[in-house]
């Protein structure tokens, strides 16, 4: 601040110096040596403290985007999938990426509009040194130019927020030419009709942009059209009115056209301010809602094995969970019901589609809330401080399953552990393995599932979860899956969930529970071969 300062005091100094050496020169007088070293000091007080000021608060505002991406980041991976579920992907990242990227483009504008306004108090406070009644109405023009230009301003936003509208709508009727590309190109008709309102789309867009196209013109001209009017005050106006302005006539005029400056800038982010408070907006909107969402008793990054290592059974007892659209009204409902997990037991999870199979894995490993009833670990119930410890007991593999870049968290896994895997998984003539990461994801939805199943088993948790993974698997993989690496997990003491339609392989689980519309239904003993 006192930096800006400096440099605004700067200007006025070197606007007073150029009057006093035009003065001189004008007199017939030489500019003495005194008075150009003066000017070269104020020139370069000037130019360091500009480059201070801006390097400063550019440091200072990235610094705290910085801050603010790590907050938005740290509140997203502390929030309930719910939370998030109800947030959506698009709007997340419209905020995190987007609204913070423009804050981070806008800012330095905007510090450099905040030195621009400190550049105009000091101009005026020459002025006012000069004639006091001359900076009386020099302030009173500014004020009026700014107020006018202000008013046209917030008639543009208005005018804008209707095309801005159109535009999405634009958009996203081009995204139908883009994604339903092979459906358009089998049927004529939807084609024709699809380029037809995409064309009147494009018709109403236009209209709407000539419409406001006039109050452009005002704005983009606003600069010359001060500079000309506030000139036109001071050499017009002024002096009929004020006995000896002539004398400093050309002094006011010359710091008037120096105002020009600053209130061009001040004028031209105007736009950029108000971008700016709306995503601040956007962002806080969006912390808060995460920040309700967030559960309670948040534990950090464990450094100790889950509490709940070595578990005998957990019991969900009367469970009851219901998805809710944004007026509250319930648009699906599932138990209340109950089930027993024991170690060891591999269990299928059987039924059609839309009864509330994966909900119900999402309720058992914790991801989502109770609305109703109780999980109990050995016969102790689940306390909220506890949640992250109880959810270190799973592995999920779910059919929207998320496969990272590198294998996070298992940073001292042994590389030929890795590899060996890949083998197994018959995906080492497509996979490595290196530095952490797997060369490629450019593979087949089955072939992705196949890596997902990798970082689960390397992960080693107590209780794997397993929703539809044999769907996108050929016949060959499928049954290795049922024959080979299920009972294998057994073997080793995991429980195993497994969400399956294969019937054919149903024997093999030692229990199956059946869920119809959210309720359980029934709950059979597998027959072991």
């Amino acid at each position: 601040m006192y930096v800006t300062c400096l440099a605004g005091l700067a200007n006025a100094v070197l606007i007073g110096l150029i009057n006093l050496a035009a003065e001189a020169a004008a007199s017939g007088e030489r500019v003495g040596a005194q008075l150009f070293i003066l000017y070269l000091l104020a020139f370069a007080i000037y130019v360091l403290t500009n480059q201070a000021s801006l390097r400063r608060a550019n440091d200072f505002l990235q610094s705290r985007l910085g801050e603010l991406r790590l907050r938005l980041a740290d509140k997203i991976r502390r929030a309930e999938l719910r939370t998030l579920e109800r947030l959506g992907r698009g709007r997340l990242y419209a905020v995190v990426a987007q609204e913070t990227n423009q804050l981070s483009q806008n800012f330095p504008l905007l510090v450099a509009a905040s030195q621009s306004l400190f550049l105009l108090v000091f101009c005026l406070l020459y002025i006012a040194s000069l004639s006091l009644i001359s900076f009386v109405v020099i302030c009173c023009v500014t004020a009026l130019a700014l107020m006018y230009f202000y008013s046209r301003r917030k008639a543009l936003n208005d005018a804008m927020v209707s095309v801005h509208a159109q535009e999405g709508e634009m958009l996203d009727s081009l995204m139908h030419f883009t994604e339903g590309f092979q459906e358009i190109r089998l049927n004529a008709d939807k084609n024709d009709a699809l380029f037809a309102r995409y064309t009147r789309i494009v018709d109403d867009l236009q209209s709407l942009i000539v419409g406001i196209g006039g109050k452009w013109v005002v704005l983009l001209l606003f600069s010359n059209a001060f500079l000309y009017g506030l000139l036109g005050v001071v050499i017009f106006v002024l002096p009929g009115f004020f006995s000896g302005y002539t004398d400093i006539i050309y002094k006011i005029a010359a710091a008037a056209i120096f105002c020009v400056g600053p209130v061009s800038a001040i004028t031209s982010a105007a736009p950029l301010f108000s971008r700016a408070s709306i995503g601040l907006g956007h962002v806080y909107q969006l912390e808060d809602m995460l920040d309700q969402g967030r559960p309670m008793g948040w534990v950090n990054t464990l450094t100790a094995p889950s509490c709940f290592s070595g578990f005998g059974s957990i019991s969900f007892d009367g469970i009851g969970f219901s998805y809710r659209d944004p007026a509250r009204e319930s648009s699906f409902t599932t138990g209340p019901w109950s089930l027993q997990l024991h170690r060891g037991e591999l269990l299928f999870l059987l039924g059609g589609n839309g009864s509330g199979k994966s909900t119900a894995l999402k309720l058992m490993s914790g991801l989502y809330p109770l609305d109703s009833g109780c999980i109990r670990v050995d016969g102790i119930a689940l306390a909220p401080e506890v949640l992250q410890e109880y959810r270190e007991l799973f592995s999920c593999i779910f059919p929207d399953f998320h496969l990272f870049d590198r294998l996070h968290g298992l940073d001292h896994v042994d590389p030929e552990q890795v590899r060996r895997l890949i083998a197994r998984m018959e995906l080492s003539d497509k996979v490595g393995f290196e530095a952490g990461r797997f060369s490629t994801q450019e593979l087949s939805t089955g072939q992705r599932k196949r890596l997902a199943m990798i970082v689960a088993l390397l992960e080693d948790r107590e209780i794997y979860f397993f929703d539809e993974w044999a769907a996108d698997q050929d016949a060959h993989f499928r049954t290795a899956f049922y024959t080979e690496i299920l009972p294998e997990l057994k073997q080793r003491g995991k429980t195993v969930v497994v969400v399956t339609h294969d019937d054919r392989f149903w024997h093999l689980s030692d229990r199956t529970v059946t869920l119809d519309l959210g309720q359980m239904v029934g709950s059979e003993s597998g027959v072991q071969e």
